[in-house]
């Protein structure tokens, strides 16, 4: 029989036969999964209780010991950048389990959580600033070609900056470095607004980190809003189905479905809470979606209704060459994952893992 201990071995150590199940014995076990290093000393004892009715006899026997180590997992506490994400980190993660992470474009840091679907969510506005001059490439995006934006990014909706005669456009807005101050509670700015900063009952300055500041509200943030055909940097077009094959999302994210039952979706998403109607549970923790609202192309609404709508596109268009799925939430009681808005308007995007 044998014994084990860490440390020495008592005088009175009981002494176990080794099984012969074919398994062996577990003789220590560190179940923590992120161990980086580890170290044990393990005394063994053996012993053999024999009485005088046994032959005379060289008698022997073999035992192997061995050490199994899993592979270290990494999950999203153990990534720094956006881009590192990968399927298998997502899927190690566990519910709920959060983290800042910087998207190497631009080094501003969002909010990622995997939530109750399984899937790891943005739990923050994406706020990335287009450019004529800056490509977005395979390396830092959701592209497999390399894409530049016909148009840099508005700071104001104005007439000047809205593009009426298109029936798509590739047109983007920072309205200003804002979030909302009570999200859970509908307050309607009204219209047309050119910016946050005209409706101060509804937000308040503040800008995305470009640090890990660890701040709860940096999850309220307002962000950008992007033409359909922006945010899925012109492969959305006019198709009338599947879905857009790429988006400005950081590399290894990508647009939410809208309304089919599979993880990744607005109303999977919508139906693992239990939102049902109520607006409330939708722009609390630990989903956090903002009333950000939208950027009309009308001269007569431009940014119209912050405070209380909120729009975000999806990566299906839908049947009519003019209109895209979105998710679309306004006042106190009603959740739509799958409607559908006209592309030329801008709306927020929220990117989930691939």
């Amino acid at each position: 029989g044998y014994t084990a201990a860490e440390g020495s071995i008592p005088d009175n150590a009981t002494y176990t036969a080794p099984s012969v199940s074919g398994n062996g014995d577990k003789l220590v076990e560190n179940t923590n999964k992120k161990i980086t290093s580890d170290t044990k000393n393990i005394m063994l004892s053996f012993a053999a209780k024999v009485n005088d009715q046994k032959p005379a006899d060289t008698y022997k026997n073999t035992v192997t010991m061995s050490v199994v180590s899993s592979p270290l997992k990494t999950t999203l506490s153990d990534i720094t950048n956006m881009q590192n994400m990968t399927n298998s980190i997502c899927s190690d993660s566990d519910i709920h389990e959060t983290k800042q992470l910087r998207d190497t474009r631009d080094g501003k840091y969002y909010w990622v959580t995997k939530l109750a679907d399984n899937k790891c969510w943005m739990t923050q506005n994406l706020d990335l600033d287009l450019s004529t001059k800056v490509a977005l490439t395979p390396s830092d995006s959701d592209v497999a070609s390399n894409w530049t934006p016909g148009f840099n990014t508005a700071t104001e909706a104005t007439v000047d900056t809205i593009n009426i005669d298109s029936p798509a456009g590739t047109r983007s807005w920072s309205l200003g470095d804002y979030r909302i101050i009570n999200p859970t509670i509908s307050s309607d700015c009204g219209h047309p607004k050119n910016d946050f900063s005209q409706c101060p009952a509804q937000f308040t300055p503040y800008a995305t980190p470009t640090t890990p500041n660890n701040d709860e509200l940096a999850h309220y943030i307002a962000g950008n809003h992007y033409q359909w055909d922006t945010a899925t940097a012109e492969t959305g077009g006019s198709i009338t189905e599947g879905q857009a094959a790429s988006s400005i999302c950081p590399r290894g994210w990508r647009l939410p479905t809208p309304n089919d039952a599979n993880a990744g979706s607005f109303d999977n998403l919508v139906y693992t809470y239990s939102i049902g109607m109520d607006v409330a549970k939708f722009t609390s923790a630990p989903l956090y979606f903002v009333r950000s609202s939208y950027v009309s192309q009308s001269v007569n609404y431009l940014l119209s209704s912050a405070g209380d709508y909120g729009y975000y596109w999806s990566s299906n268009p839908y049947s009519a060459t003019n209109r895209a799925y979105t998710l679309h939430f306004s006042s106190n009681s009603y959740v739509g994952p799958s409607t559908t808005g006209y592309r030329q308007d801008a709306f927020s995007v929220r990117c989930i893992a691939r």
